[in-house]
């Protein structure tokens, strides 16, 4: 009778069959979660531009450049007890006073005594941003999508100066983007696809590049459609938009009917409460629109009070 050799199984395959279930199983777990993020996000219906955040005062920390000498000490005289010294006889020290709010050197010195920032000296933010007339109540992200068309030439400077002075008063947490229209493509002020903080560093940035870069120089006939694309994938609150003849002229001009329609695409109503997800205000600059498109895209898209027209008289007011 012949012993049979005991054969040593081979678990090679299995575990292999093992591992690659397990692997499959992970992935689509992954890829569960993913979706079921991203389904969550687009679930969220649109909120009204509403906010309380920058109604708080702001203190912004002070960058002394230098240290003040210190103050030489006075010698200070002894205090001698007279029993005898009549009312009017009293000295009563005088309060300090404080260091207006214009005079920096002094209140340089107070935050280097004190290590606080004065009371008058704390920048207090608006409850409203503005571009040419037209409020934002509490936005938290703005984009201002402008007309660099070749109307333009003569009068950009002028928007640019208010453009600035718009950046200039948001809340150091909004968040800013800008975009300009020429031809049928965008010009998006770097960083490009981002909003920034409104902080003096980034308004300065934009503003340098605006006029330095030589990429925004008015020129040729416009289509805004592309800028606005570009302006609604930042997920702004609200878009300034600013033309002098938003359906343009010549081979890029767009019907009005059309760039409704295109602007209805790109925001929506949101069925669940009726909301579109950004305000958009409109600025008709220098010229009345015989269509009167800027203003049925405010009443559409912005409600009450988001449009308005500055006439040539008050251009550089």
């Amino acid at each position: 009778m012949h012993n049979t050799p005991h054969t040593k199984q081979d678990l090679s395959g299995p575990i292999a069959w093992a591992l690659s279930i397990g692997a499959h199983i992970g992935v689509g777990l992954l890829a569960f979660f993913i979706t079921w993020s991203v389904i969550r996000d687009d679930e969220d219906p649109p909120q009204a531009v509403t906010a309380t955040w920058h109604e708080q005062p702001i203190m912004e920390n002070a960058i002394v450049p230098l240290a003040l000498p210190p103050e030489p000490e006075q010698a200070v005289e002894p205090e001698v007890e007279n029993p005898e010294l009549t009312e009017e006889e009293v000295v009563v020290p005088k309060e300090p006073l404080l260091p207006a709010a214009d005079d920096g050197l002094a209140v340089m010195h107070e935050i280097i005594q004190t290590g606080e920032v004065p009371e008058q000296a704390v920048r207090n933010p608006i409850t409203q941003v503005k571009f040419m007339g037209l409020d934002a109540v509490a936005a938290k992200r703005i984009v201002y999508v402008v007309d660099a068309s070749g109307s333009m030439l003569l009068h950009l400077t002028t928007v640019l100066d208010e453009l600035e002075r718009s950046l200039q008063t948001l809340h150091p947490k909004q968040e800013f983007g800008i975009v300009f229209f020429q031809q049928k493509k965008a010009i998006a002020v770097p960083p490009k696809g981002a909003l920034v903080l409104a902080n003096a560093t980034n308004i300065t940035n934009a503003m340098r590049w605006i006029e330095t870069s030589e990429k925004v120089i008015p020129s040729g006939g416009s289509n805004p459609v592309v800028a606005l694309k570009s302006a609604m994938r930042l997920k702004p609150d609200v878009i300034y938009l600013l033309s002098e003849n938003i359906t343009g002229a010549g081979r890029y001009e767009v019907p009005a009917d059309e760039l409704l329609h295109a602007i209805d695409t790109l925001n929506p109503v949101d069925k669940r409460n009726g909301l579109r997800r950004v305000q958009i205000n409109c600025i008709q600059y220098l010229s009345q629109d015989a269509t009167d498109t800027m203003r049925r895209i405010a009443e559409i898209h912005g409600g009450e009070n988001a449009y308005t027209f500055i006439e040539r008289g008050r251009v550089g007011r």
